[in-house]
């Protein structure tokens, strides 16, 4: 029997090459959509986004001021900023959190957010405390969800760098499962 040409042997290692990694896949999930069909790691956290925070309608003097959203939805204000009821909502961020029951979950905030407005200027949102607060231990069996709500303070500047408008943007929380 006379050995293969070295041209066959290199399309058959290349044959065998393809095919062996074929059969090696690997697969990577973002954050758990609750309408997907893949199983979760019954095991780990998924979080819900249910609420965004909005700050409502609202006006300001020359001096600009703060409002504040608790984690329980109430609205604050302070310095010359007036709370308007304009037909324009105001509310807490709302977190679903699935994790396993006696499971701890600790929250961190990121840094302040900067939200632009339509009309340019720009304003800063900072996170406030949770309800319920960091860090908390799961105590509902899957698939019930724990709610996290959030809330956070605005700061309003002069009405020259803080134009009437609609002010958008976004602001990262950290939910870890120790």
């Amino acid at each position: 029997m006379s050995p293969l040409p070295t041209n066959i042997k290199q399309w058959i290692m290349k044959t065998l090459l393809v095919t062996a990694l074929g059969f090696i896949s690997i697969a990577t999930f973002a954050q758990g959509d609750p309408t997907d069909t893949i199983p979760g790691d019954p095991g780990g956290i998924t979080v819900y986004n249910v609420q965004n925070m909005s700050f409502g309608a609202f006006s300001h003097g020359n001096s600009g001021g703060s409002i504040i959203i608790s984690n329980s939805g109430s609205r604050s204000v302070t310095g010359d900023v007036v709370p308007l009821n304009l037909g324009s909502l105001y509310f807490h961020s709302i977190f679903d959190i699935d994790a396993p029951f006696g499971s701890i979950v600790s929250i961190q905030n990121g840094s302040d957010a900067t939200l632009t407005g339509s009309n340019g200027g720009s304003m800063s949102m900072s996170l406030g405390n949770s309800d319920p607060g960091s860090p908390f231990i799961v105590t509902v069996s899957q698939p019930t969800r724990t709610a996290v709500n959030i809330g956070g303070t605005l700061t309003v500047g002069t009405p020259v760098a803080n134009p009437p408008g609609t002010y958008t943007g976004t602001f990262y929380i950290t939910f870890n499962l120790e």
